[in-house]
């Protein structure tokens, strides 16, 4: 049996912090190295930040289910959220050969999770709500 370990805050960016020192914790004791739970920090910190900006659409009152475990070889971060179904294939790809400035701001929190994590997985379902599953691959 996979031990699991476990945090829901409430759908505030100010609780990003939190997430981020949980997280980061979890991938150290997972025995992944300080670059790559760094990468794990920045995935997560994008997912939730999708999730209360977009799925609650700013409102403070939601949950976010931020669960961590490790798989084989991988370190598995799986974010839920009971908030706006999400449809991953609605984001255009970013087009980041266009110069910075010339950039709409947002659009890469997607981007940026398939770039840090070896595996980004979305799901929806009615009871379940909106899951979000990352994997990175422990390495020595």
């Amino acid at each position: 049996m996979t031990e699991e370990y476990e945090i829901c805050v409430t759908s505030q960016l100010s609780r990003l912090a939190q997430i981020s020192e949980f997280v980061a914790g979890r991938a150290l004791l997972a025995g992944m190295d300080e670059d790559q739970a760094f990468a794990v920090q920045m995935a997560v910190d994008e997912a939730c930040t999708n999730a209360i900006e977009h799925a609650y659409e700013g409102h403070g009152d939601g949950e976010v289910h931020i669960c961590c475990f490790v798989e084989d070889e991988d370190f598995v971060v799986r974010v839920i959220d009971h908030g706006k179904p999400f449809d991953p294939c609605s984001v255009p790809e970013p087009d980041v050969s266009t110069p910075l400035e010339e950039r709409q701001i947002g659009g890469l929190g997607i981007y940026l999770m398939k770039k840090l994590m070896d595996d980004v997985e979305f799901r929806f379902d009615q009871a379940l709500g909106n899951q979000v599953i990352m994997r990175k691959r422990r390495r020595a």
